[in-house]
């Protein structure tokens, strides 16, 4: 059994909470994680919130506002003094800051803008100019660079004037030529031996540097920082001037959020902007309606199809007790492989290039598990009054339903990213009903062959089955 992570607050906390013991929870608000801090104390009342908020430390208001949901985030806002709020948004990270602000509304976000510095002002428009999901709208633009032309005592003094934080020193520093263009990156140790100190930069720095544009998507960030393992990346503009960082934390947050959007796609679900609890009733009507609606008007080709097929069901009823075995065998295979497609394609294990070798591999598996399924099902078939007629039609269409749910279920993702679109919406459900309709059409193709041709072969077709 796994243990829990531990948190920086004692067991204690809660019940403080809940009794107002202010005298014991002052002095953890100054020592315990930010995060931690968060997390307790989102879900108070708003009134509660106020005051566990005003109890924290000043310089640390801001990292625990980080952590805090955005739903709260507004109401703090809306009810905390002028004076703190402005303090309070000064004091953000930029890239923090950058999220609030984006999810805000025009009207406020401009107030919120003119409670700022004019320099802190100017960082979040930068950062607010780029597109909405690129890399831009994360990376944090106050960083270190240090020129190549410098010799290590002068870096040495250059940061100990320029950092005012030390969140801004990495343990990497970039290295810039006169234009501000990314020429390489140093690592802090080696800066730190460097011997003699008169050594100029760049006769030691590392001139191939990963670096990530500001333009880009934020998806790709999260494909560069799964490759190279970094816990930061150097962030340029299309001339390649160094124009910020993009750390790991906040790749992180990219992974989840790009994860659960698949994972609620894959499920039949439109993408919620907002966690399950925090999501209005209505809206989530609206996501989870549209999804079924489709999903109900494709399942209702089924029965089109099955009218159809009314002569055959009349003449051969017992092929109704076989319909559910039959197709959810077809549509569980489907969502089986779809699955491992649209991950190999999230992380980059496949292309679309890639179609026709999973469409080869799949062709053999569909009909490796169809003729397993198939095996099983003759079994089953034949015990039916024991009549070999009916396992042969069961039997032969879990081969042909298998096979048929498998190569959909492999190709589909690959159509949908074809055309640009999310994989993950080739959803279980959706591929279910694609081979639901497909496999009624191949199940009474099967057994309306099978008694055409092997019936006067095998004469053991039982006069309740034939209708004399």
């Amino acid at each position: 059994m796994t243990e829990e992570i531990k948190s920086s607050l004692p067991r204690e906390f809660d019940s403080w909470l809940s009794t107002k013991n202010f005298k014991s929870i002052r002095p953890l608000l100054k020592s315990a994680e930010p995060a931690d801090i968060g997390e307790k104390i989102s879900d108070l009342p708003l009134n509660d919130l106020l005051l566990l908020f005003r109890l924290i430390p000043r310089q640390k208001r801001a990292e625990v506002f980080a952590y805090i949901p955005f739903e709260r985030q507004e109401e703090l806002l809306e009810s905390l003094p002028e004076a703190v709020i402005t303090s309070l948004l000064n004091d953000m990270e930029p890239d923090d800051r950058t999220r609030l602000l984006e999810d805000l509304p025009f009207e406020i976000r401009s107030q919120i803008l003119l409670k700022l510095s004019p320099e802190e002002r100017s960082m979040a428009w930068q950062l607010l100019s780029y597109q909405e999901d690129s890399v831009g709208r994360l990376m944090n633009p106050e960083f270190i660079a240090v020129k190549g032309e410098m010799k290590v005592a002068e870096a040495f003094e250059y940061i100990r004037w320029t950092v005012r934080d030390s969140e801004e020193l990495h343990s990497h520093l970039y290295v810039v030529d006169s234009q501000g263009r990314l020429q390489g990156e140093i690592q802090l140790a080696q800066l730190i031996l460097a011997d003699p100190p008169s050594q100029l930069l760049s006769q030691f720095m590392e001139s191939s540097v990963v670096s990530l544009n500001a333009k880009s998507d934020k998806g790709s960030a999260v494909d560069v920082f799964r490759k190279y393992d970094k816990p930061f990346l150097p962030v340029v503009d299309d001339q390649d001037v160094l124009v910020g960082v993009l750390t790991s934390d906040d790749v992180f947050d990219i992974a989840e959020e790009e994860a659960t959007e698949e994972i609620q796609q894959f499920g039949g679900s439109a993408h919620l902007e907002d966690s399950y609890f925090q999501t209005p009733w209505l809206t989530l009507l609206k996501k989870r309606a549209g999804w079924l609606s489709m999903l109900f008007i494709g399942g209702l080709f089924t029965s089109t199809v099955m009218h159809h097929f009314d002569q055959a069901i009349l003449t051969m009823s017992y092929l109704v007790y076989f319909v559910p075995l039959v197709i959810s065998s077809g549509g569980n295979s489907g969502s089986q492989v779809a699955s491992l497609v649209i991950r190999g394609l999230a992380v980059k294990e496949m292309e679309l290039a890639d179609w026709f070798r999973v469409f080869k591999r799949e062709l053999v598996m569909g009909l490796s598990l169809g003729t397993i399924l198939g095996v099983i099902g003759f079994v089953r078939g034949y015990a039916w009054e024991g009549n070999v007629l009916v396992g042969i039609i069961v039997g032969l269409s879990l081969v042909g339903i298998v096979l048929f749910g498998c190569v959909v279920g492999a190709l589909m993702p690959f159509v949908i990213k074809f055309f640009k679109m999310d994989p993950a919406v080739s959803s279980s459900p959706f591929i279910a009903s694609v081979v639901d309709v497909s496999g009624i059409i191949i199940y009474f193709t099967v057994a309306l062959w099978v008694t055409r041709w092997l019936s006067p072969i095998l004469h053991l077709i039982p006069p309740a089955v034939t209708g004399s």
